[in-house]
């Protein structure tokens, strides 16, 4: 059966936000998957909310109807991987946990997987696409106490490592349900010119980062994108 519905379950990036560094301020990409893979006939329905996590997805699925051999993305992981930073930087001499702990966010990908099934759709999970560590350390701590945050992470680059679990997380997760994964973090890695796909607040993508993520999509909903098992990756 033809499958010629898409509904998304994701966060900012997923939504098309990116980060305007002439205003200072956040915006919506034109140019998106959605708006791509409407103009092909694809129905699109987009669920997906600046700041949302895996934990929150729990409750707006509820939302979602039953629709039988429609395609439903789940994409999370960013705000999931979050830290407080006001807290962080406030008290660098203690330990502090993600917004949602990267054990919760394995079995909330697994419990999403499992309630689009519930409602008759093709779940898909996407891995959270990679940060920028240098520009999301100076983008966390204009307002903060920089010393102290890195007092705290002891390098720029352990944000990157901290955050890269929950990619692998996500890879388990679709392993365990046997769900297939649109690997868009493997595809963003694969460009020398990765630091030109992510924006200056290092974490949400530029446009021509959108333009690759819309590419990407569209290859893969004409190439069966429930078929793949492992990753999809153009």
């Amino acid at each position: 059966m033809k499958k010629d519905k898409l509904y998304v379950l994701g966060d900012s990036i997923a939504r098309g936000v990116l980060f305007d560094d002439k205003t200072n301020a956040y915006t919506l990409c034109r140019n998106t998957f959605d708006t791509l893979l409407r103009s092909t006939g694809v129905k699109v329905f987009n669920y997906s909310k600046m700041g949302m996590t895996s934990s929150d997805a729990l409750h707006m699925i509820q939302k979602c109807p039953s629709d039988e051999n429609a395609v439903a993305a789940i994409e999370f992981g960013g705000n999931d991987s979050d830290l407080n930073w006001d807290a962080v930087a406030a008290s660098p001499d203690i330990y502090h946990e993600a917004a949602v702990s990267i054990e919760t966010y394995e079995e909330n990908i697994k419990r999403l997987v499992s309630e689009v099934r519930s409602l008759g759709m093709h779940p898909v999970i996407v891995t959270p696409l990679p940060l920028s560590a240098d520009k999301f350390f100076r983008f966390i701590t204009q307002n903060r106490d920089k010393n102290a945050v890195m007092a705290y992470l002891k390098s720029e680059q352990s944000i990157y490592r901290w955050q890269e679990r929950y990619a692998l997380a996500a890879i388990r997760a679709s392993h365990d349900a046997s769900c297939p994964l649109l690997d868009l973090r493997s595809l963003f890695l694969n460009h020398l010119d990765f630091d030109a796909l992510i924006g200056p607040d290092g974490m949400h993508p530029t446009e021509k980062g959108y333009q690759i993520i819309s590419q990407a999509v569209l290859n893969a909903w004409q190439n069966g994108i429930t078929q793949y098992r492992i990753s999809i990756v153009s």
